[in-house]
């Protein structure tokens, strides 16, 4: 079988979305769809964690570097965590948004891999177009359907800008390998080449200014598809990122101020405007806006340091995201949903508080070694001011992210339905929290991993 083994993880995610499809078939029904593509997915994360990097596919076109190997483990491990929440907590019929899902995460897996331009395209719509679907997956609910347009008008527009600044790239380089790409003589066409494909690679991320569909589009979706939709791309999403800056910073090395101002205006932009959202979705929508500007600080030091640790940060943002919106999947979307969450529920209170306080940055959970890690890469690069910014707005962000713990401890509502237990649901939203953990007391031997 030789390298094609490498791709045996995504071959078990087509599989499993197979499964999901002809679900009504199959043993199980529609419910048994998610055990199958949760069980599947968890054997694809072991089959990516164990196999040696180096490796490529289809002359050089995939790669199996270690950031694609992180990415992969942490796409499958997210992928099953969300499914394994859906097969105890699901409404309704459930296998189209399984199969949806198992597509999605194929496709981040395979762009995390992506060496060459024309396989990037077609793995980022493959990891997409079912969010599109999976933002409108209830049909009867109008502002859903409105979030799920707009969120893909606005992506398949900044695909095409993305399409016209690789088709640039290539007339530079005359080769469609990230490897091959040279801009030493493109002069400023080459720089606008280069923004031009980043254009849609920010609006995956959502990115500022291209981040406007992400608080209507997730506002209008149900809370356990936005857990999906906000965490899964966006991790395989930085990887691409950062494999086309690597590519090009040596003979473009004028992008790093252009990564800086986005990461500058994702940053307060984000944090500012989630400060007065009273709708857990939108919050989280511009709380990721703000966390893509960390991001993007560390991409914009433009060195292998800030490379590893913004794709380690992406898995940091991803892990705590993920179970506070599967948590407001059962309590409801609005921050007043949550008052009295401890008289109801002690324990998913108090994971809730441990994953809002990664996401501010407390340690030793991971998204403080993530975000001292991005500060540490920008430090060391003469972006001093800007870390100083990042970290007032950091500060800033907990603003908006305890009043979910003030609502859960503080707050009163007698009138909240009763929820039935769910063990599947609840063993979810407990490993988001171990694996927050572990990866925070972990962080240095998963960078090393990362890097070998």
């Amino acid at each position: 079988m030789g390298n094609y083994a490498y791709i045996v993880p995504e071959l078990l995610l087509l599989l499993a979305a197979g499964w999901a499809l002809f679900a009504e078939m199959l043993p199980g029904g529609d419910r048994g769809s998610a055990w199958v593509g949760a069980g599947l997915a968890s054997v694809a994360a072991v089959l990516a964690a164990v196999m040696p990097t180096g490796g490529e596919l289809f002359g050089g076109m995939l790669q199996f570097d270690g950031h694609a190997r992180f990415a992969r483990v942490g796409v499958a491990v997210l992928a099953a965590l969300w499914l394994l929440w859906t097969a105890g907590r699901g409404e309704g019929r459930i296998r189209e948004a399984v199969a949806l899902s198992l597509f999605s995460a194929t496709g981040a897996m395979l762009m995390a891999e992506a060496a060459e331009m024309v396989t990037l395209v077609l793995a980022l719509e493959l990891a997409t177009m079912p969010a599109y679907v999976l933002i409108g997956y209830r049909k009867m609910r109008i502002d859903g359907l409105e979030g799920a347009l707009k969120y893909f008008l606005l992506s398949m527009l900044t695909s095409l800008v993305m399409l016209y600044g690789m088709s640039f790239l290539y007339g530079a380089s005359g080769s469609t390998f990230f490897a091959q790409l040279d801009l030493s003589a493109a002069g400023p066409l080459g720089v606008l080449a280069v923004l031009l494909t980043f254009v849609g690679l920010f609006a995956k991320l959502s990115a500022a200014p291209f981040h406007y569909w992400a608080p209507d589009a997730y506002a209008g979706a149900e809370p356990w598809t936005v857990a999906f939709v906000s965490t899964v791309p966006k991790l395989t999403g930085v990887v691409a990122l950062v494999r086309l800056t690597a590519a090009v910073a040596p003979t473009a090395p004028s992008i790093g101020p252009a990564l800086l101002i986005a990461s500058v205006a994702s940053m307060l932009l984000g944090n500012l405007a989630a400060l007065n959202q009273t709708d857990v979705r939108r919050m989280m929508a511009y709380s990721g806006v703000a966390h893509t500007g960390y991001l993007l600080l560390a991409v914009s030091t433009l060195t292998a340091d800030g490379y590893g640790a913004a794709v380690f940060y992406a898995l940091a943002y991803s892990l705590p995201s993920l179970g506070i919106m599967l948590i407001a999947a059962e309590e409801g979307p609005a921050v007043s949903d949550f008052d009295g969450l401890s008289q109801r529920r002690m324990a998913s209170a108090w994971l809730m508080v441990v994953m809002l306080l990664s996401l501010v940055g407390i340690p030793p959970l991971a998204g403080f070694f993530g975000k001292l890690y991005l500060f540490l890469s920008a430090v060391s690069s003469g972006l001093t001011t800007w870390v100083v910014v990042a970290v007032v707005m950091s500060v800033v962000s907990a603003a908006y992210y305890l009043r979910i713990v003030r609502a859960s401890f503080m707050g009163e509502n007698p009138d909240h339905p009763e929820l039935k237990p769910s063990l599947p649901a609840a063993t979810a939203v407990a490993l988001c929290v171990v694996l927050t953990v572990v990866l925070g007391v972990a962080a240095s031997p998963a960078l090393a991993w990362m890097a070998g």
